[in-house]
């Protein structure tokens, strides 16, 4: 019997900015998310979204793929 295992990858990401939010990291498959509140924009003469959180978030387990060797 023949296994076909296929895999996909995403590299990890550091020293990511949004806005004046800087030093965020996050692994591969890992989500970043980003939360935004009105703020006064003096120059435009408006109100603009700023970046007031930033979140990273697991979206898969993390796993040892040495053991598919020994199946």
């Amino acid at each position: 019997m023949d296994i076909t295992y296929r895999f996909a990858a995403s590299p990890n990401r550091t020293g990511i900015t949004v806005g004046e939010i800087t030093g965020i990291s996050k692994k591969g498959w890992e989500y970043l998310w980003v939360r935004y509140a009105d703020a006064e924009d003096a120059t435009a003469k408006a109100i603009v979204k700023k970046p007031v959180a930033a979140y990273v978030e697991k979206v898969y387990e993390v796993g040892d793929f040495s053991v598919i060797g020994s199946i």
